[in-house]
């Protein structure tokens, strides 16, 4: 069947859950609607009404925007369905200004990422929910 892409419709949070746990086995459920409220863009990829993929831009009010969350349900992956979505991401977050596309992202999918056009930097990261040795 035809993947469709959807520009931020209206989707339900058991929809976004379902996807989710299928695809990352410690997903929690949790409430989207906070969440779909603060981004800058996000886009639901859809096989009939199925929702299959799923990937968001949240932004720092300027021109800084980061990719969170691409997500393919299993049984799609593998399929470009995940290169579709970062690339509408991307071209809906340059229409609303935003200039560098940031994502973190573990060794693995370095060859996904990099198919996307997105290029190799050192980021750092804090874990806040660990005290830190010294300060």
């Amino acid at each position: 069947m035809e993947i469709i892409l959807r520009v931020c419709p209206s989707v339900r949070g058991e929809e976004l859950n379902t996807l989710f746990a299928g695809a990352w086995p410690d997903h929690r459920h949790i409430d989207w609607q906070p969440i779909l409220n603060h981004v800058i863009v996000y886009v639901c990829a859809y096989e009939s009404t199925r929702l299959v993929g799923f990937a968001k831009v949240v932004g720092d009010g300027g021109v800084h925007g980061f990719l969170l969350d691409p997500t393919v349900a299993p049984d799609k992956q593998k399929q470009g369905i995940g290169r579709q979505l970062v690339a509408k991401c991307s071209d809906e977050a340059r229409s609303r200004g935003i200039e560098w596309l940031h994502v973190d992202f573990e060794p693995h999918l370095k060859a996904f990422y990099e198919s996307c056009g997105l290029k190799h930097t050192e980021a750092g990261l804090l874990n806040l929910n660990t005290k830190p040795a010294l300060l």
